[in-house]
């Protein structure tokens, strides 16, 4: 008979090799052993949304097993980790809930033993049904570490599914923030540092709450109103669910791998494989859990008293735009707040490193979803630019949100400029059309480089005549990456003079813009704090929009 697959006790991680990049796979406790002299610096799944959950997984486990309690106590174990003994100890009282393939509590599974139809095990990956991400058939076997990986990563990242079919706790395709944290030059970011870095106060579990952490440990809360099903909130359950979720009812199915037939994830060979699941619906619905997930900035809607909901991308595209939203909460805005490990980090842990700006960085990552489909995941890197010191974050803030503020207005400009230039006045021209739609996206990737450069020389100057300076500066980049782009789409190569007439008169709207005339230039000052011109130009043909 095969031993039962318990997650804590197996290697089931994939991490790459420090020195050679190839899959190796470790066991939780394996977290901070080195492998060849070096520790593990990264996951290696092969899909980064399964890295992206590994990831969070692990910080959950290292949450609620052995989370901080105190700064100091976080900075301790960030520069000496603990040994892997130390590790098995702080898990060892949550085994239970590690066991992948046994005949009553399973990880990540309903507790009951669910009878009916299956489903093939290839519907457990989230961007199955699009065909331009993985080709239907293209995943019809996984290994046990292959069923553990996809399951825990749909049960983290669920979308919506049909009548009854749950979404994760924070709904379809998440987006993730991560704290990256410096390093001194020349070092190299361990998986250590970066799972600690993340990992938040507060979550601890106690041995008799595990059962209100860990959902499969009892018998599922349904959600089906008909059939007395309830919904789950904070107040239902230990606030550790935030990580360990159960929106969908599946009970796996294993068997023999008498055809030592490979895992079509991870190429494992192993004696037992899943190539279907039994799902029913009416899992776990979680609602009112606003700002319930660490890991996620949080927003409200727009002139609504609704709760606050968790970031999701609108597409992959992830820039500066909303970079402020991710890793600083603005003075004064309640509706937007960056995930707490970021504030966290940034307003203490931060202080733990060597003052000044620190080179720290923000990961941010998830699926850009049109309701039940991916339509891509987006995965960004931007400089966080935590200076250790309170106040100078809320300066470096507020400058960031002149600097947004700014560019949104210059993008509205430009895009109106380009239209007059190219259709005419009056003419009936969606924004998102193939023309418009490329100069906006063009702007923000232009002026991404100049954003972080004007952002950091303000947190390395301080003080408000650096703010003044480098929204000067902002001011003229702008300024420059729209005449230059307005001139690429509306080229003056025509003979047709009432095209000549429109064209210039656009370009000159968007110039006087950036000088601070007319409507949109005395709205693009206020929005950098800057003085209004003395004398205004007068220009009965001038047009502002």
């Amino acid at each position: 008979m095969t031993e039962l697959f318990t997650l804590l006790g197996r290697a089931w991680i994939p991490v790459a090799h420090p020195t050679t990049g190839r899959r190796v796979f470790i066991r939780p406790r394996e977290i901070t052993t080195a492998i060849d002299g070096l520790l593990p610096e990264r996951f290696a799944s092969g899909r980064a949304d399964i890295d992206i959950v590994l990831t969070e997984h692990l910080i959950g486990l290292l949450a609620v097993a052995c989370g901080p309690t105190s700064m100091r106590n976080w900075h301790k174990r960030y520069l000496e980790p603990p040994t892997a003994d130390a590790l098995d100890m702080a898990f060892a009282p949550f085994a239970e809930a590690f066991v992948l393939d046994g005949p009553g509590v399973r990880f990540f599974q309903d507790l009951e033993e669910l009878e009916g139809g299956t489903t093939p095990v290839e519907a457990l990956f989230i961007d199955a049904p699009a065909e331009h991400f993985t080709k239907p058939g293209r995943t019809g076997v996984l290994s046990r570490v292959g069923a553990a990986l996809a399951l825990m990563t749909l049960q983290t990242q669920a979308p919506a599914g049909g009548a009854g079919h749950r979404t994760s706790l924070r709904g379809g395709g998440p987006l993730t923030t991560l704290v990256i944290p410096p390093v001194p030059e020349g070092a190299r970011l361990t998986l250590w540092q970066l799972l600690w870095a993340n990992t938040p106060s507060d979550f601890k579990v106690e041995p008799d709450e595990r059962e209100r952490a860990f959902p499969w440990l009892v018998k599922t809360r349904t959600s089906n109103p008909k059939a007395g099903g309830k919904d789950t909130t904070p107040l239902d359950v230990h606030k550790a669910q935030a990580f360990f979720g159960l929106p969908r009812r599946i009970r796996l199915r294993f068997e023999p791998n008498t055809a030592r037939v490979p895992c079509d994830l991870t190429g494992l060979v192993d004696e037992v494989i899943v190539r279907e699941y039994v799902t029913r619906p009416w899992g776990t619905n979680y609602v009112a859990w606003s700002q319930g997930h660490p890991l996620s900035p949080y927003y409200r809607p727009k002139q609504t008293d609704v709760e606050m909901l968790p970031v999701h991308l609108q597409s992959a595209r992830v820039g500066y735009r909303q970079w402020l939203g991710f890793a600083h909460a603005r003075s004064g805005d309640e509706n937007r707040l960056p995930a707490a490990v970021v504030k966290e980090f940034r307003t203490g842990r931060a202080q733990q490193f060597d003052t000044g700006r620190l080179h720290a960085r923000l990961l941010a990552c998830g699926y850009a979803m049109d309701n039940m489909k991916p339509l891509d995941f987006g995965e960004a890197t931007m400089p966080l630019l935590a200076t250790g010191d309170p106040e100078r974050d809320e300066r470096l803030a507020i400058v960031a949100g002149a600097l947004v503020d700014a560019a949104d207005l210059a993008a509205y400009q430009l895009r109106a400029s380009v239209k007059l230039a190219l259709y005419g006045n009056g003419a009936d021209v969606d924004s998102g059309s193939a023309t418009l739609a490329p100069v906006t996206a063009r702007f923000w990737l232009d002026t991404e480089a100049d954003f972080y450069q004007a952002l950091g020389s303000a947190a390395d100057e301080n003080g408000k005549e650096a703010a003044v300076r480098q929204t000067g500066i902002w001011r003229q980049r702008l300024h420059h990456h729209a005449l230059r782009i307005f001139d690429d789409t509306a080229p003056l190569d025509t003979t047709d003079m009432d095209r000549i007439e429109s064209l210039v008169l656009a370009r000159k709207s968007l110039s006087l813009m950036f000088e601070g005339y007319g409507g949109a230039g005395r709205k693009l000052f206020k929005a950098l704090g800057l003085p209004e011109p003395k004398q205004a130009k007068a220009n009965p043909k001038e047009r502002s929009t």
